[in-house]
């Protein structure tokens, strides 16, 4: 089915198909209007419900949980980090799946501002603590209240894109700029807050992938009403360029939940419910996620954006 949706991103209303998504991850199957884009491939909501905070419970949504004990194996690792801290990272020690991250990292002084957008109760930001890292910023509207980070070396605010100031050598944005509207402001923000020099690493799902193809609605990534806008990887570049960004990379990182998630939506569970999918299934997940990477197909990309550079022109004094 067709309609005359508007894509937000190019501004294509010709052939645009019509989608309807349920809420599934806490059950409430809710039912929403989404739209495809038929030129650039994006994936948005029609409109977002006006009541959305209900569909980001505090006491269940997992970007909100505090962080337990942690198992010896995460002690180690976190020892061992601190002490080989690029030769970890050079070899994709024990962070496989964060390799693309941990080697900007690698390349990002200690002391250098960085900024979390959406970080939630910023466990990744409490990590980077430890690592070392001293001047960090997180912020999120949802969270309860501001948070100190461990050694001193930051905060996560209680506030949103448009509030924060700040200038930043790095900021990193994680599964986030899929849940928020108004997509172009948003990245005028980021640019914003960058300084000339700096890198932004947003982290989405992507709907060129076979996990969109195989699924459709019942695809993990949809995430109704929570996810308004679904990029392509075309859509996601034409948005950076729009908004004074050049793409550097893209580095391809899903994971086996692709599957795991999306066949229990199938079979109308929850996402805190279990199924019990043999060890030999979730193997095979997980190679076939590694597979999909290797030939740009899986379904989350992390972008490397930088700002694009302006040509000024030289004005020469002929007055002499």
């Amino acid at each position: 089915m067709s309609t005359l949706y508007k894509c937000k991103i190019c501004d294509n209303s010709r052939n645009n198909q019509e989608i309807i998504g349920h809420e599934m991850m806490f059950g409430f199957n809710d039912e929403f209007i989404y739209f495809k884009c038929a030129a650039c491939g994006c994936l948005q909501i029609n409109e977002p419900p006006a009541d959305i905070a209900r569909y980001y419970p505090a006491d269940q949504y997992y970007s909100f949980q505090n962080r337990t004990g942690m198992g010896y194996k995460s002690l180690i690792k976190d020892f061992l980090f601190k002490l080989y801290y690029n030769r970890i990272i050079n070899k994709n020690f024990f962070y496989q799946k964060e390799s693309n991250l941990l080697s900007v990292l690698r390349e990002t002084h200690k002391s250098s501002p960085i900024l979390d957008v959406g970080c939630g109760n910023g466990s990744f930001l409490q990590q980077m603590a430890i690592w070392g890292f001293k001047n960090l910023t997180g912020i999120d509207p949802f969270i309860e209240k501001e948070i100190t980070l461990n050694k001193n070396s930051g905060k996560i605010l209680k506030e949103n894109i448009f509030e924060h100031q700040g200038s930043y050598s790095l900021i990193m944005m994680s599964g986030v700029l899929e849940h928020m509207d108004n997509q172009y402001n948003v990245m005028k923000e980021l640019h914003r807050l960058l300084k000339d020099d700096g890198r932004v690493l947003i982290q989405i799902p992507v709907t060129d992938s076979f996990a969109w193809r195989k699924y459709g609605v019942n695809w993990f990534q949809l995430d109704a009403p929570r996810h308004f806008c679904i990029h392509s990887v075309r859509s996601m570049n034409l948005l950076s360029e729009k908004a004074g960004f050049a793409v550097k990379e893209e580095h391809y990182e899903s994971g086996a939940y692709q599957f795991i998630e999306s066949e229990k939506y199938i079979r109308n569970l929850k996402y805190s419910d279990d199924f019990p999918f043999s060890s030999r299934y979730i193997k095979e997940c997980h190679k076939h996620a590694d597979f999909l990477n290797k030939i740009k197909d899986g379904d989350v990309v992390r972008f490397v954006l930088q700002k694009k550079i302006v040509n000024k022109s030289i004005i020469v004094d002929e007055s002499f």
